[in-house]
């Protein structure tokens, strides 16, 4: 079959065309990650992880007193560790909802803690002499149910506060101010575009599952944050024989530190003509009595008061007391 000379010239174009694709050099396209505003990334996967080592902690030791407390098989354990809105923290809450709001010192921001109603009523059932079965009906507690739910919420934020202690986290102060049962209050307590730290722990009640939600607010873990590092903890995890061998070590450096350490046996006032016309032989007179006290100085300040004499031939000072702040001599 015969070409024509447009169809050879259209070949021949093609081939050209191809070559120089082959041969021009292929630039790669930026790989460009989409960032919402609207979700800023507060806390790092540093601090992540390390609030995920936390709260396994605390679950520990929640399953041991919860346990102990309603004397029936519990068991807790961390089911998620997120950074979210509170927005979208404050829509998982169901209506009613059982939530304590937690003051933290002088911390600038409240903590939130949610018991799920499907375990709270269980709860509130077994501290009345009850099974601890659920009702079935998701219903509003009442104000005795309330005042009892506080009292549970205040338990599980001293664990909280005990196992912030471990990890050598301030939280003196975590005291429940408020419980709400209507989340519309709730959804009121922070701007819904701050960043949280959501933790969600589950619950199994004896035949009762559900769950326990924690809310951290950036601005209330902010001048805390550093001590959420899971790197920090981990470098921390040492027996506390090593740690008191390693005093030890560092005593016994230390005595071999050498001091400087001086004794003023009093002082004087000098004009600068008299300093200058000052020569060999020239006596100058003390503001310390021959019978008072010098002063021992420790790296130039002042630390004891002591009395001049002598130790064979030589010059020694007897401390006699400590020197108080700004003291350069006394006078007996």
């Amino acid at each position: 079959m015969a070409l024509s000379q447009k169809e050879i010239e259209d070949l021949i174009n093609s081939l050209i065309k191809k070559d120089e694709t082959e041969t021009k050099p292929q630039i790669a396209k930026p790989r460009l990650r989409v960032y919402d505003f609207k979700r800023p990334d507060k806390f790092s996967k540093d601090h992540l992880r390390g609030a995920q080592l936390l709260f396994d902690n605390f679950s520990r030791q929640l399953t041991s007193h919860f346990s102990a407390l309603f004397r029936m098989a519990i068991h807790a354990g961390v089911s998620s560790v997120d950074q979210v809105t509170y927005e979208e923290f404050a829509k998982e809450l169901t209506n009613p909802c059982c939530v304590g709001i937690v003051n933290w010192g002088q911390l600038p921001s409240n903590m939130l803690v949610s018991i799920g109603m499907r375990v709270v009523l269980p709860m509130l059932d077994r501290l009345c002499g009850g099974g601890g079965t659920s009702p079935g009906v998701n219903r509003s507690l009442t104000e005795i149910e309330l005042a009892m739910s506080k009292r549970i919420a205040q338990s599980i934020v001293d664990i909280f506060r005990d196992t912030l202690r471990e990890y050598r986290i301030d939280a003196r102060d975590l005291v429940i101010s408020a419980m709400e049962v209507n989340p519309l209050f709730v959804q009121q307590a922070l701007p819904p575009n701050d960043m949280v730290l959501s933790v969600s722990v589950a619950i199994r009640f004896g035949s009762q599952t559900g769950t326990l939600q924690f809310c951290l607010p950036y601005t209330l873990l902010e001048p805390v944050l550093p001590a959420f590092s899971a790197t920090r903890w981990f470098s921390r995890g040492r027996s506390a024989a090593e740690d008191k061998g390693d005093g030890d070590t560092v005593a016994d450096a230390l005595q071999e530190v050498e001091v400087p350490l001086s004794c003023r046996l009093g002082q004087a006032v000098l004009s600068v003509q008299d300093l200058l016309s000052l020569e060999a032989g020239d006596i100058i007179d003390l503001t310390t009595p021959k019978d008072g006290y010098a002063t021992i100085c420790v790296f130039g300040k002042p630390k004891f008061i002591a009395k001049i004499g002598r130790i064979g031939g030589r010059l020694a000072a007897r401390i006699v007391g400590v020197a108080e702040d700004g003291e350069e001599d006394l006078v007996p």
